[in-house]
C-alpha cells in the first residue's frame, strides 16, 4: 500500500514537470489457459487522460501484483476483465468481488470512446470504487461511454483477447479453465500526434450557421481533439472549447453577426499535438427571441399576432408555425417567409391544440440567418385577434417607438366596456396593471411608464375575450 502511494505521488510529479505531455507506459500482458502458453498482449495507458488510473496500474505491475491474476469474466462482442487478486488462488466463487484492502482511485471520466481493444477501469456502483480490475473491450459498446474511465488501449495482440472470450465458460460467464495474466512493462511510447488539417468550413467563411458542422483531419493514434473558439486572434478568451473524440464537432452557441476563430490538436492520451493553422469565419444573422406567445403557454387564442424582437442586420424574417416540432410540410399551418415586421397575425389554428412556432432572419442578400428556438404553446377555445373586427375594437397606430415615460392608445370599441392593460417585460413579468373604461366610440388611454428601465416592453390589453399584445420601445 506505502508503495502504491509512494509511486502515485512521484509519478503525478512527473506530469506536472512535463506540462507538453509524458511517454505512455508500455506492457505486455502474457496469457495461459491452465498451465499452457496462450499469447501475448501489448498495451499502453493514457497518462495525460487518466494519470490516477495510470499511475495505479503502474504501481501494481512494478510490484508484480498481475501475475497469476485471471481473466475471470468473458462476455463475447462485449469485454473480457480480469485483475482481481481473489483469482490468484481464492474460491472461483469470489472471483471479481476485490478485497477490501485495495486502494481506490477516483473516476476519471473522459470523452475517449469505448471502440474495440479499448481498456478501463471495473468497478461496483460507486464511480470511485476502481481498483485493480480492468476489462478490455471485444466488441465496441459505446454506451458505456463517459461512466467508466478509460485509460489504455491494446496496441498488439487482439487476436489473443478473441481467443480469450471464446474460452468455455458457465451461466456466470467465469472460464471452465483458469486463464491467467503475467504483466510486464516493456518501455514507453514517446510519439507525439500530427497536428490536425482544418477542413470545414473554409477560411474567412460567410454566414456560417450554429448547424455548421466543423470538420478536421483525423490523426493517427489520436484518441482525443481540443477545439477552441474565440473572438480574437490570439485566444485570449474562449468563446467555447470541448474536448472530444471524432474530427468534428458543432458550435451550436455562436453569437449571431460575430467574427470567430478556430483552431484543433489532437490528443494520444500521452502527448498533446501542436495547435493547428487558425481559421476566421463570420457568424449568419442573430436569431431573433420569440416574444409572444410564450413558450410552453397555454390557452392561448386561436387568432394570434406572433411577436419576436428585431434583429440588427436583419433585412426580413421567415416565420413558421406548425402542429409538429419537426415542422414536416404536412404539419405546417403557416410558412411565410420575407416578413418584415416583427409582428405577423395568424388565423384559424385549431382549439386545445399543441403548437410549435420558430423565427428566423434573412440578411440583405437573402441569405437565411439564425433561427430561434422551437417555441410551443397550447391554444385555448378564445378567439383573441379575430375581435378586433367582430368585437368591436379597434387599435391605431402608429405606436410609439420608442416611447418615453407615458404611451398614448387610441382605440376605437363599438359599445362600452372595461378594459385591462398590462404592461410586461420580455419575460412575461407584469409590471403595470391599470384597468380603464372604455366608452363606445373613440377612446384615447394614457399609461405612465415611469420606473420603467430603458428596453423593450409588451402591452397587454384584454377586454371580453378580446385579447392583443403590442410592442413598445421605452427609451
Amino acid at each position: 500500500m506505502k508503495r502504491i502511494l509512494f509511486t502515485l505521488c512521484f509519478y503525478l510529479m512527473g506530469l506536472s514537470l512535463y506540462a507538453q505531455g509524458i511517454d505512455k507506459p508500455k506492457y505486455k500482458i502474457e496469457v495461459y489457459r491452465l498451465n499452457n502458453y496462450l499469447g501475448v498482449m501489448e498495451i499502453e495507458l493514457y497518462p495525460i487522460i487518466a494519470p490516477l488510473h495510470t499511475a495505479m496500474f503502474d504501481s501494481l505491475v512494478g510490484q508484480q501484483f498481475y501475475d497469476s491474476t485471471a481473466f475471470h469474466r468473458l462476455v463475447p462482442g462485449f469485454v473480457i476483465q480480469g485483475g482481481d487478486p481473489n483469482s490468484i488462488s481464492g474460491p472461483i466463487s469470489t472471483w471479481g468481488f476485490g478485497q477490501p484492502w485495495q486502494p481506490t482511485v477516483n473516476a476519471e471520466f473522459n470523452a475517449v470512446q469505448h471502440v474495440r481493444g479499448t481498456i478501463g477501469a471495473a468497478r461496483d456502483a460507486d464511480p470511485n470504487s476502481a481498483t485493480s480490475q480492468f476489462y478490455i473491450c471485444i466488441g465496441s459498446p459505446l454506451f458505456l461511454d463517459g461512466n467508466y474511465t478509460v485509460y489504455g488501449r491494446v496496441t498488439s495482440g487482439m487476436n489473443i483477447a478473441d481467443s480469450i472470450v471464446q474460452s468455455p465458460r458457465d451461466v456466470n460467464d467465469v472460464p471452465l479453465q483458469k486463464l491467467s495474466m503475467f504483466v510486464t512493462a516493456i518501455g514507453t511510447n514517446p510519439a507525439v500526434p500530427a497536428t490536425p488539417q482544418l477542413n470545414l468550413p473554409i477560411d474567412s467563411a460567410m454566414f456560417v450557421m450554429s448547424s455548421q458542422s466543423f470538420s478536421w483531419s483525423a490523426a493517427d493514434s489520436a484518441v482525443l481533439y481540443t477545439i477552441q473558439f474565440s473572438t480574437d486572434s490570439l485566444f485570449s478568451t474562449i468563446a467555447w472549447s470541448d474536448t472530444i473524440p471524432l474530427p468534428q464537432a458543432v458550435f451550436t452557441s455562436m453569437a449571431g453577426s460575430t467574427d470567430y476563430f478556430w483552431r484543433v490538436r489532437s490528443n494520444n492520451g500521452g502527448h498533446e499535438s501542436p495547435w493547428s493553422d487558425v481559421r476566421r469565419f463570420t457568424s449568419a444573422i442573430a436569431a431573433p427571441t420569440g416574444v409572444y406567445p410564450a413558450n410552453a403557454g397555454s390557452a392561448i387564442p386561436v387568432n394570434i399576432n406572433f411577436i419576436w424582437t428585431s434583429v440588427p442586420g436583419a433585412s426580413s424574417y421567415f416565420l413558421q408555425v406548425a402542429k409538429s416540432p419537426t415542422f414536416s410540410a404536412s404539419s405546417l399551418v403557416f410558412s411565410q417567409n420575407s416578413l418584415t415586421d416583427t409582428t405577423q397575425v395568424v388565423t384559424g389554428l385549431q382549439t386545445n391544440r399543441v403548437h410549435y412556432w420558430r423565427v428566423q432572419t434573412n440578411n440583405s442578400i437573402g441569405i437565411p440567418g439564425m433561427s430561434t428556438p422551437n417555441y410551443y404553446f397550447t391554444t385555448g377555445t378564445s378567439t383573441g385577434i379575430q375581435d378586433i373586427t367582430t368585437g368591436g375594437v379597434l387599435i391605431n397606430g402608429p405606436w410609439p417607438n420608442p416611447a418615453s415615460n407615458q404611451v398614448t392608445i387610441q382605440l376605437k370599441a363599438e359599445q362600452p366596456m372595461e378594459m385591462k392593460f398590462i404592461v410586461r417585460d420580455m419575460s412575461g413579468r407584469q409590471l403595470l396593471v391599470r384597468d380603464v373604461p372604455i366608452k363606445g366610440g373613440d377612446n384615447e388611454v394614457q399609461l405612465t411608464l415611469n420606473g420603467l428601465n430603458s428596453g423593450l416592453y409588451l402591452i397587454e390589453m384584454l377586454a371580453d375575450g378580446y385579447r392583443e399584445f403590442r410592442q413598445i420601445v421605452k427609451e
